[in-house]
């Protein structure tokens, strides 16, 4: 008796998991493809932009050899295609290599040009405007002051990635243009504010110096001491 009652418990067991797999069995079915198809797509993703960043990867340091063994103008062609294809970060960085070699060439223009182009293939500010001060630098050492001075207002700004290298080429550019009270108040600043790295507080200093050193006489003409001279080109550290 026992045994006749628990087949039949048994045979109300399966007929009710039958039940409820002819009703959510499609539903399970369809939840479990999808899961799998959402799985490969994922690690097929995966596996072509590893792909792609491996291409890249390789195609950049090609170029870089060019550039080492003195094939300037294809390293130039490389590192510019390479800007087309590449993802953001490798497309900036391709088109800054491409702008320091133009740069070596003389061709200070398309130097600036590119170095312009590059800050806009970066997502983070501060390779963005790496790219942007590097222009700068260049446009100053063409004596072209108005526009620098135009351009590092937003990289000059409090807490800006370069906001010091920034004040500084600020600072000589002014000077350079004639406008000493925006110079003194940038190199000021370099020489007081906390946090500014030492050579930087240093060259700050030395433009002050040399700033002082220009005295006016008793008849209200301006004579400059020789001892020095401030200049705009790029200097060798931060």
């Amino acid at each position: 008796m026992v045994d006749f009652i628990n087949e039949v418990e048994e045979e109300l067991r399966k007929d009710e998991y039958n039940r409820l797999l002819r009703r959510y069995g499609p539903i399970l079915l369809s939840i479990i493809i999808i899961v799998v198809i959402i799985a490969g797509i994922i690690e097929f993703r995966k596996y072509s932009e590893d792909k792609a960043a491996r291409a890249t990867s390789a195609s950049y340091v090609s170029a870089s050899d060019k550039a080492a063994a003195g094939e300037t103008l294809t390293a130039i062609s490389d590192f510019l295609s390479l800007s087309e294809e590449a993802p953001s970060g490798y497309s900036g960085l391709a088109l800054m290599r491409a702008a320091a070699l133009q740069l070596e060439s003389g061709n200070n223009i398309e130097a600036v040009r590119l170095f312009d182009s590059a800050s806009t293939r970066f997502s983070l500010p501060r390779h963005s405007q790496l790219a942007e001060i590097k222009a700068a630098y260049i446009l100053a050492s063409e004596g072209q002051y108005s526009d620098v001075i135009n351009r590092l207002g937003p990289l000059a700004q409090k807490d800006a990635p370069y906001e010091f290298l920034a004040r500084e080429l600020l600072g000589l550019s002014a000077f350079a243009s004639g406008d000493k009270n925006v110079a003194r108040e940038q190199f000021s600043y370099l020489e007081f504010i906390p946090g500014v790295p030492p050579n930087i507080r240093d060259r700050a200093k030395q433009s002050l110096s040399l700033m002082k050193a220009n005295v006016i006489n008793s008849d209200g003409a301006e004579t400059e001491n020789n001892s020095g001279s401030i200049t705009t080109e790029k200097p060798d550290g931060n």
